[in-house]
């Protein structure tokens, strides 16, 4: 039996790797054309891009390695079946359950493993690839002068240009227009001048010659002035592109461990108590009020009846006004509730999917008694589909408070499983399932 166990073992590792290196591969080409902008936009080194794309290979991986155990099942399992092995193990007397059973243990295995590093590594580098890609969005695009283009990437001032000499870095024809108050725009032109990048080219200096400077005022049109100059220093701040790294302590529901999140839902559900307590309290106490037998106006004896209304119904209003936001005090405590309660579900439903891949995918490799890649992929699309349909619309469903974040999650992965189970029990049993038994027999 234990030669069986690494037998059936061994036969998932090949599609499996081969799923796992073709479905990451596939995710890297779709997220590589988000950082192209930045590399040629904002001149990124290589070595940044790579590390931004190794950062966000960790949820890739978290992806990728419960849908290479689909493929690799229904791959493994669709050649044992075509080549009549399967035959050959249930003639041995051998239970269709044995079979799979070690494939169980290790898809247990890779769930704990895996829920272990969506609790402990995946969130640290969701962090720091968030943070990165915000720095880098913080980036100023590189500056490329080109003859007689506007530059308005520089924050506060309009550059034109009418020639430039790359190789002297002299420009000719200068016009800048300073924005920085815009109601008192001012505005220099220059017949020519030279460039440099000052302070490890964080700063931009012309130095100008022959040209004037207008000065306007949108206010007071009046105010106009105008100088002219032979030779002029203009000092333009804040143009280098470079990288600068920051860092931060917050963090969003998917950058944190299991136990910080409970910790999270913990405190809002504290919080729920007090608020709901207000609102009792206080329509308790209004109504006490009101209705109590001895109920006077604590200002008269003798009172108007559209005074007495008018008190009534202000002390209504507040009341009303008190629970409302208690209410929505409550709300919103709750839907930080649920947030969180969707995101740890969801490190125990993403890896616990391996168990529900496994558990549809040997039955369904079994049945369709073909082998090969095709029949594999086709099976798994449709199965990627109706799980992600469900996570995807159950999380949406979850943050409107329509079902309780522990259904939303783990639904998708009760309905495969439970397919799953069904089918192996076809399998195990034999029995028709749709007339298919009878039709190929």
């Amino acid at each position: 039996m234990k030669i069986l166990s690494r037998y059936i073992l061994k036969e998932h590792i090949a599609p499996f790797l081969f799923a796992f290196f073709t479905i990451t591969f596939l995710l890297i080409i779709d997220y590589v054309p988000r950082i192209t902008d930045h590399v040629i936009d904002k001149d990124l080194s290589l070595w940044v891009a790579l590390e931004l794309l190794g950062l966000n290979l960790a949820w890739m991986l978290a992806l990728s390695v419960p849908m290479s155990v689909l493929v690799a099942t229904l791959m493994a399992f669709g050649r044992l079946t075509s080549d009549f092995e399967i035959n050959a193990i249930k003639t041995s007397g051998i239970n269709m359950l044995k079979v799979i059973f070690p494939l169980l243990v290790a898809g247990l295995i890779g769930t704990f493993l895996m829920i272990q590093f969506m609790d402990k590594v995946l969130p640290d580098l969701n962090k720091k690839a968030r943070v990165l890609w915000g720095d880098i969005s913080a980036m100023r695009p590189t500056l490329v002068f080109r003859s007689g283009v506007f530059i308005s990437d520089i924050p506060g001032y309009l550059v034109l240009i009418d020639k430039i000499d790359h190789r002297t870095s002299r420009v000719e024809g200068v016009r800048i227009t300073e924005t920085t108050d815009n109601k008192k725009p001012r505005i220099v032109v220059a017949e020519y001048g030279y460039l440099k990048m000052t302070d490890n080219n964080k700063n931009m200096q012309f130095t100008l010659y022959n040209g004037e400077v207008h000065s306007l005022d949108t206010e007071e049109p009046d105010n106009y002035r105008k100088v002219n100059f032979e030779q002029q220093l203009i000092n333009v701040a804040g143009t280098g592109s470079e990288l600068r790294r920051s860092d931060t302590e917050y963090r969003t529901d998917r950058e944190m461990a299991i136990d910080e999140m409970k910790e999270r839902v913990a405190s809002a559900s504290g919080q729920i108590g007090p608020f709901r307590e207000n609102i009792q309290s206080t329509f308790g106490g209004r109504m006490d009020y009101l209705f109590a037998d001895s109920f006077v106006f604590a200002r008269s004896d003798t009172i108007s009846d559209s005074a007495a209304f008018y008190t009534v119904r202000t002390n209504a209003s507040n009341m009303a006004r008190n629970m409302e936001r208690s209410r929505q005090q409550i709300i919103a405590q709750q839907r930080t509730i649920d947030r969180y309660s969707i995101e740890i579900h969801k490190k125990y439903v993403i890896p616990s999917a391996i168990i529900a891949f496994i558990l549809i995918g040997a039955p369904l490799g079994t049945i369709s008694r073909r082998k090969g890649m095709g029949v594999a992929i086709a099976f798994s699309i449709i199965l990627f589909i109706i799980y992600w349909a469900f996570l995807i619309g159950g999380e949406d469903l979850a943050d409107r408070g329509v079902v309780s974040p522990f259904w939303a999650m783990w639904s998708a992965n009760f309905l495969l499983g439970g397919v799953g189970i069904y089918l192996l029990y076809i399998v195990v049993s034999e029995r028709p399932i749709l007339g298919y038994f009878r039709k190929v027999n």
